[in-house]
């Protein structure tokens, strides 16, 4: 009876451990099953939405049209409306699951248009669908039965969902009620909101000859008060024509300042670039873009050597000084009307910087120095799209700000067997938006 007893517990204890056991396996496979679902489904998520707002695709040509890049007006959601909405997205909020619409060119084998797409992702009961309709299609083509042009098929993705939430990526520089994200996202010119026209003045940086260093001469600058087009001339050069040679020493170089315009300040002085320069913060954390247009102009100008002489556009301090990790973008002016005339240089700052005046640099080594350069159409901008957080999760974009995101974030959680498995992803869609 003693060994019966004893035998009893054991196969007790025995019976409890392998029912644990047992247990923990079967509920560690639902929470494996569970993540590779949600995982399976975000991938696919991503691998749609990554398409969106794809739009430029290439036409053929013939002996008297070349091939040219279109665009189909149907990939935006709402181009013309009161309010614009040149993005290629739309969510819509629910208690049970969030609803995300998209569109975007779909291409044939030889990257040519084939057809513009409109595809959903949404969250009914307990499964997340997708769906896909055909808006527009080549001719001589035929849509596929998984994207026809009617009688849309909603296609079950997976079930045991619980929650299905979609989050836009807030982008760096967005509007509020009064402004535009790309008004705000204007850094210079100084102007005050609402502006119509962005007027600067470029401020002459000189210091006489000097026996070591740059000599930097006055530029003369035209409107002296300045406007949206500064004309810039009396330019020196540093051949020196008795000896065929350059000068090697106190080389002169003209350097102007970007200010505000309209402030009365039409006689410059030695010192007014050091004051009256736009003092401005860059963020490590933002991208920002220089831009300007150079209209060709039919004089000296056009000898500019590139390699040899020299014309730039940078940052200093306020003392004239270069400001570490920020080199300058050289350019050089048009020696022909059929050039474009805009420049344009993108960059992030490897680190903060406050008080940064931005500044053109020229030096001239032609024998026949001179001639007039023209800076129209300045702007230094941060770039709307380019940074995004997903740090707001009830983050409702404005029609006009909603161009420029350029990412979601993705929650999706999912239960098999009463254990539960959730899946954090990004989708980047870049050629969201109008120019992208």
């Amino acid at each position: 009876m003693v060994y019966i007893a004893i035998l009893g517990v054991i196969v007790l204890i025995a019976g409890n451990a392998f029912s644990d056991s047992t247990r923990f396996r079967i509920r560690t496979q639902n929470m494996l099953k569970a993540n590779e679902v949600a995982t399976a489904a975000a991938s696919m998520f991503v691998e749609d939405i990554s398409q969106t707002g794809a739009k430029s695709y290439k036409t053929a040509g013939d002996i008297n049209t070349p091939d040219k890049f279109e665009t189909s007006s149907l990939v935006y959601m709402d181009p013309d409306g009161s309010v614009p909405d040149s993005s290629s997205f739309s969510i819509v909020r629910r208690n049970n699951g969030d609803s995300l619409t998209v569109r975007r060119v779909r291409f044939d084998s030889n990257g040519e248009y084939e057809a513009v797409e409109e595809v959903s992702w949404f969250k009914r009961r307990n499964s997340i669908y997708r769906s896909c309709k055909t808006l527009d299609i080549k001719t001589g083509v035929t849509a596929p039965d998984e994207c026809p042009t009617e009688n849309m098929p909603e296609v079950e993705i997976v079930s045991g969902v619980d929650s299905f939430i979609v989050v836009p990526a807030r982008p760096v520089v967005v509007g509020d009620a009064g402004v535009s994200a790309a008004v705000k996202s204007i850094v210079l010119p100084e102007v005050n909101s609402g502006a119509s026209e962005y007027p600067f003045k470029l401020l002459p940086r000189f210091t006489g000859a000097t026996s070591t260093g740059p000599q930097y001469f006055a530029l003369a600058s035209n409107p002296t008060d300045g406007g949206v087009s500064q004309e810039l001339s009396g330019f020196k050069t540093n051949y020196i024509a008795g000896s065929h040679s350059e000068n090697a020493s106190g080389k002169k170089v003209g350097q102007v300042f970007v200010g505000r315009a309209n402030t009365g300040l039409t006689a410059v002085n030695g010192d007014d670039w050091k004051t009256f320069c736009s003092k401005v913060t860059l963020d490590s954390t933002a991208e920002y873009e220089i831009s300007f247009k150079i209209p060709y102009s039919k004089d000296n100008s056009r000898l500019f050597c590139a390699g040899r002489d020299h014309a730039s556009v940078g940052f200093r301090t306020a003392t004239g000084d270069k400001i570490a990790g920020l080199e300058d973008f050289l350019f050089y002016p048009p020696v022909s009307k059929l050039e474009p005339a805009l420049r344009a240089f993108r960059f992030r700052p490897p680190n903060s910087v406050k008080n940064a005046c931005l500044a053109f640099s020229f030096a001239s080594y032609a024998p026949d120095g001179g001639g007039r350069i023209t800076i129209n159409d300045l702007f230094l901008k941060k770039i709307e799209s380019s940074n995004y957080n997903f740090d707001d999760k009830t983050y409702d974009p404005a029609t006009t700000d909603k161009q420029n995101v350029k990412a979601f974030q993705l929650r999706i959680v999912v239960t098999v067997g009463g254990e539960t498995g959730e899946i954090l992803q990004v989708a980047p869609m870049p050629s969201n938006g109008p120019e992208d």
